[in-house]
């Protein structure tokens, strides 16, 4: 166990070419800070310089993300701070410094779920891998708490927490910014003076964002279409890329020709497509994308990213998807097909959100086929946070976690997959022998019980062992990928399923049973000899016939045997016990994975099997920091990318404005967008009133995007309040009303609004359309004040 944790904790403080270079940690930079130097916004406004749209070198593209990474840490870092005195917050019960990593320290807090320490408080405080904390004497009430002398500052960071099957509940491994000295109690080993581990944030994404701008470790991961992107110039460079990696062998000169006839022509044409064979000459029906309902402009772009798979080796295509026009209906259909033709692909997206939406739509596309013999689940994994995915019952078929709950069933040595096989074999092959010893230990303990028949142990003793079998095949047959073992074992599976259930009806209703003609039969040998048996077929329409029972039951024994010591021999599924190795064996061997662009981090440390991951599809793309989606971009095998999303959108969030100055937000799709890179466009959307998309389609799409059936018919266009003012859309001036601080000095709010919001949510309520509605605002103190105001009013009517 120790050992487990020590690797756990060498694991977090970075990679090993990390460690021997020496570079500093994220974590490490923070540590060294002052409180001066987290709220001075000028720390780093000489060190940080706008990122250029084009690159010169991969050491060039990557250190220019570090110092407005760097600054915007910093912004994080404040901005927590400011709020400190409503942080949540936990007490440490013991702390030790056993730990052989300097200023590590081994750390036991309260059970959040049971402290009233927090009173008032919108959440208690659970300490999470990679959060960073202030160890306070004090409840947090204010900042000056930790400026009162210069040892009471000191933050720490969890480098396992109790989360992991490496530790116990409510226990952590933390490392701290400088020493921590506190006194104990002899007995109880519990500290004398309260201390507080106040929540600041947590720094998984910044992290990785930083291990995956280090140039070493980025050289040992995938460099192939990390270069096309960082030297990615205009439409004509890329073109070239394209070459250069797709016909390395041929004169770059023949590249050129086509294109200067082409400029001379004056088409007005994208020169990429000069590289890529066009995808009309591409066989539809191979794709089968037609079947998915999409519509023109749909279809026409997932046809032109798998046309780009099969004709490059390395490529990077993006689809436009202004609101409403089907992305997720495009990438589920996408996915799909890239499941069908088994090409290992990993889908993401930058939030939680995101990524469980297009889990369940590739997932209800599974089962309106009514399980394809093309796709298996099994091959289709969705890993991240549980809590901030808030997975279903639906999508635990598919959540990595649950299914390694499920997994570890079939694996345990004593009670697993092989026990359930060889038991079940034993019983159908040596049932006499196995009732005699059942007799002969009833006699010898000289139990006055009543002693069942044969036929009543064999009933009782198939039906125990059949239960187990029953839901391990079905565990194994449903959650393991298809590269897990041959097609020809899932098979078998199956076979033993429905052999199952034959042996059973047999027993149970058979006249057989009840003539004590049980006995002889399973005295016979397995071996039974029927030539008009050649398949499995064969033998259900034999159990249909009109055959003596006597033989359907020996027939059934001996099929269901051979099948069960077959897969006993050949299943060959590893030893393995433990959830992180579980994971693993999934990871490397599933088809299609689905997980945030920051947790696909975990996929750079997992050895795949067979083929590697190859295509990349990223949902929301415009609103992905370019430099997070380096993360996933520089997982090895990944040669070919697909972008989703949409620049005028809103874009990722960055607090610095030192950092925002200099486009630390700006997303890869953004990037190449205005490069001239050439994008598909979804041009039909279904979701906004034509009165509402007018003024967007005008302004950011050319006029584009066309309105869908549904938006245009007379449904669409309901009017929910009488008066002339309200239609699809208003824009209603609220006079004299003024923004005021909420009692915490942070968020604004106008109460003038609230009130005029509440009036028209009442009279909503009070119209012919119930529904639900939705109320956005930007600062979080009018939402909470309207929560308010509301309900009380509710409550005095």
């Amino acid at each position: 166990m120790r050992k487990m944790i020590i690797d756990s904790v060498s694991d977090s403080e970075g990679s090993v070419s990390e460690q021997k270079s020496k570079r500093t940690s994220l974590v490490g930079l923070i540590f060294s800070w002052s409180l001066n130097d987290v709220f001075n916004n000028n720390l780093f406004k000489d060190k940080v310089r706008k990122i250029p749209k084009t690159f010169t070198s991969l050491e060039d593209y990557l250190s220019s993300y570090t110092f407005p990474l760097i600054e915007e840490t910093r912004a994080d870092m404040c901005s927590a701070l400011e709020s400190f005195a409503h942080a949540p917050f936990v007490q440490v019960i013991s702390m030790e410094d056993s730990m052989p990593i300097k200023l590590t320290y081994r750390v036991v807090v309260a059970d959040s779920t049971q402290s009233t320490s927090n009173p008032g408080r919108a959440e208690t405080y659970t300490p999470k891998d990679a959060d960073i904390f202030v160890l306070s004497e004090f409840k947090p009430k204010h900042l000056s708490e930790l400026t009162r002398n210069q040892s009471s500052y000191v933050i720490a960071s969890v480098l396992s927490a109790g989360e992991n099957d490496t530790l116990p509940p409510n226990h952590m491994i933390i490392k701290a910014s400088r020493s921590v000295v506190v006194e104990k109690d002899r007995e109880t080993k519990r500290l004398k003076k309260p201390l507080f581990a106040v929540f600041l944030m947590n720094m998984t994404t910044s992290t990785r964002i930083w291990k995956s701008l280090h140039l070493e470790s980025t050289l040992e991961r995938n460099t192939s279409i990390i270069e096309m992107v960082f030297r990615y110039r205009s439409a004509v460079w890329f073109s070239f890329l394209a070459y250069r990696y797709n016909n390395t062998s041929k004169n770059i000169q023949q590249f050129f020709t086509p294109i200067k006839k082409m400029d001379a022509g004056g088409r007005n044409k994208s020169s990429s497509s000069v590289v890529r064979r066009s995808f009309e000459d591409f066989a539809i029906a191979d794709t089968d994308l037609h079947n998915f309902g999409l519509n023109e402009s749909q279809l026409n772009a997932a046809q032109a990213c798998i046309s780009s798979r099969q004709n490059r080796d390395v490529s990077i295509n993006l689809i436009w998807g202004p609101p409403g026009t089907g992305k997720t209906k495009t990438i589920s259909a996408l996915l799909w097909t890239m499941l069908a033709k088994k090409c290992r692909t990993l889908a993401c997206a930058p939030t939680n959100t995101a990524v469980v939406e297009v889990a369940s739509r590739l997932l209800r596309q599974f089962r309106e086929s009514s399980g394809s013999r093309s796709c298996r689940v099994g091959d289709m994994v969705l890993f991240g946070n549980k809590d901030r995915m808030k997975i279903n019952d639906d999508l635990s078929d598919v959540f990595l976690e649950r299914r390694v709950q499920r997994l570890l069933t079939c694996f345990v040595p004593l009670t697993g997959w092989k026990h359930c096989l060889d038991s079940m074999a034993d019983l159908l092959e040596n049932a006499v022998s196995q009732y005699q010893r059942y007799l002969t230990a009833k006699e010898d303990k000289k139990e006055q019980t009543i002693k069942m028949t044969f036929t009543e142990y064999v009933v009782s003793m198939y039906n125990r062992r059949a239960t187990n079998l029953r839901e391990c095949i079905n565990i194994l047959s449903a959650d393991l990928p298809t590269a897990s073992t041959s097609l020809e074992n899932f098979k078998h599976m199956n076979q033993v399923l429905e052999l199952l259930k034959i042996i059973r009806r047999r027993l149970l209703y058979s006249e057989d049973t009840d003539k004590g003609k049980l006995e002889v039969i399973f005295e016979c040998t397995t071996e039974v000899e029927c030539p008009s048996i050649v398949s499995f077929t064969d033998l259900l329409c034999f159990m249909e016939g009109n055959q003596e029972s006597t033989l359907k039951l020996q027939v059934a024994r001996c099929f269901c045997l051979q099948k069960l010591k077959f897969l006993s021999k050949n299943l060959n599924l590893p030893n393995i016990y433990d959830r992180r190795s579980i994971e693993d064996f999934i990871l490397q061997r599933a088809n299609t994975v689905l997980c945030t662009a920051c947790s696909s981090f975990r996929l750079q440390n997992v050895k795949m099997e067979g083929d590697p991951l190859e295509l990349l599809v990223v949902d929301e793309a415009g609103q992905l920091k370019e430099c997070e989606s380096l993360i996933p971009l520089q997982i090895k095998g990944i040669k070919h990318a697909i972008f989703i999303g949409d620049e005028y959108q809103l874009p990722a969030l960055v607090k610095s404005e030192i950092s925002d100055k200099a486009d630390f937000g700006r997303s890869l799709f953004e990037r190449l967008s205005s490069l001239g890179h050439e994008k598909q466009l979804l041009s039909v959307q279904y979701r906004m009133h034509p009165s509402i998309s007018k003024f967007p389609n005008s302004n950011f799409y050319n006029s584009k995007i066309s309105d869908g059936p549904n938006v245009l018919s007379k449904e669409y266009d309901r009017k929910y309040l009488p008066d002339q003012m309200y239609g699809a859309y208003s824009f209603i001036n609220i006079e004299h009303g003024k923004e005021g601080k909420d009692k915490y000095g942070r968020s604004l709010k106008n109460m003038i609004e609230v009130a005029v919001v509440v009036q028209i949510l009442k009279k909503l309520f009070k119209g012919a359309f119930p529904a639900v509605y939705c109320i956005f605002h930007k600062h979080r103190g009018i939402n909470i004040q309207f929560s308010d105001i509301y309900h009380a009013s509710l409550s005095n009517q």
